[in-house]
């Protein structure tokens, strides 16, 4: 972040740390920790995390029948392949601060966009969460491709590539967070 932070300063877009705090955040879960979203239980774990009625206003998906059937569907994808063990999914959320405005609505209609970035590979779903002061959208991808297997590598370049998907698709400046 400070990288970032830095470079985005010396463009003369922000100003001080207050105003970074304005604006949204990106964070991939499990980055830092080892054998995070390893176990058998990891689809099931995240979906109905995701999904639960008391946090999420808005659920979507691609690559999917059902999100009712998501866990079950991610986890037959792996099995396909032979590779339902190491890492199983990846999960992340996109915030944005109050002063942005954005709408749960809003919020929504950006996360079905968001996942065309990875839709034609890979099995992803989201949920948009209004249960906290930040609008968020969580997003639960398969880490097995359905097209032909391999997993996904998650590199820098794809990381970058995805913060500038985001930041196209809401028109706003998005800071990346490491959990």
């Amino acid at each position: 972040m400070r990288d970032y932070y830095h470079s985005i300063k010396e463009k003369g877009k922000i100003k001080s740390i207050q105003e970074m705090r304005t604006m949204s955040t990106y964070k991939v879960f499990g980055y830092q920790e080892h054998h995070k979203f390893y176990d058998e239980n990891a689809y099931w774990d995240a979906t109905h995390y995701i999904t639960n009625p008391q946090k999420a206003v808005y659920t979507g998906g691609c690559n999917l029948t059902s999100l009712d059937t998501a866990s079950k569907e991610t986890e037959e994808t792996a099995e396909s392949f032979g590779k339902n063990s190491g890492k199983r999914i990846r999960h992340s959320e996109l915030s944005f601060s109050r002063e942005e405005g954005v709408t749960a609505e809003q919020a929504n209609q950006f996360a079905q966009a968001i996942i065309q970035h990875y839709a034609p590979e890979y099995q992803i779903m989201y949920a948009v969460h209004d249960n906290t002061e930040n609008v968020h959208i969580h997003f639960v991808m398969n880490q097995i491709s359905y097209v032909d297997g391999h997993r996904y590598q998650g590199k820098k370049k794809d990381y970058y590539d995805f913060m500038r998907h985001i930041g196209a698709v809401t028109h706003l400046p998005v800071i990346p967070v490491r959990s």
